[in-house]
C-alpha cells in the first residue's frame, strides 16, 4: 500500500519535473513497503541511499532548469532544497551510524516535505513557465510581471 499516492494535482506541467516527482514517489513508497515488510537493514539502507541520491539529482536538475528559465524565485527554491538536503543528510548519517532507525516518523517527514514542496514551490515554478509560454492552467493565477 503506498504511503503517498500520485494524483494529477501533483503535476506541475513540466514533463521532466513531473517524471522526476513520480519517481521520487515510487522510491518513497518502495522504501515504505520494505520498511513495513521488515526487510533487511541492508536492503533498507541501500534503498534509503537511493532515495536521497535521486532527490539530490532531482534538485540539481530542477535548479538548472530554473536558472535557464531565469526563475526569479530560484534563490528561495535553492534554500528550501538546501534545508531538506541538510536534514536528510543528517538522517542518512545517523542511520548509517546506528544512531537512528528508519521509522514511520522519517518516512512521514519525507512524504510531508515532498508533497508540500511539490504542491507549493514546484507548482509556482510550473505556473511561471506556463505564463512565459502564454498559458494559464486552472490552478495558476495569471501573472502580469512576465
Amino acid at each position: 500500500m503506498p504511503v503517498i499516492s500520485w494524483k494529477d494535482n501533483f503535476l506541475v506541467g513540466i514533463p521532466q519535473i513531473d517524471e522526476h516527482h513520480q519517481h521520487l514517489f515510487f522510491l518513497v513508497n518502495k522504501t515504505y513497503d520494505k520498511f513495513i515488510s521488515r526487510d533487511s537493514a541492508k536492503n533498507l539502507a541501500a534503498l534509503f541511499d537511493e532515495l536521497i541520491d535521486y532527490a539530490t539529482y532531482h534538485f540539481s536538475m530542477e535548479e538548472h532548469w530554473m536558472r535557464e528559465s531565469k526563475y526569479p524565485e530560484l534563490a528561495i527554491h535553492q534554500k528550501e532544497h538546501g534545508i531538506f538536503s541538510k536534514r536528510v543528510g543528517e538522517l542518512q548519517r545517523c542511520y548509517h551510524e546506528g544512531e537512528v532507525h528508519l521509522s514511520l516518523e522519517v518516512l512521514s517527514f519525507l512524504h510531508n516535505w515532498l508533497s508540500t514542496h511539490i504542491l507549493e514551490s514546484d507548482a509556482a515554478y510550473g505556473c511561471f513557465v506556463s505564463a512565459k509560454n502564454g498559458l494559464t492552467p486552472p490552478h495558476c493565477k495569471p501573472r502580469t510581471d512576465v
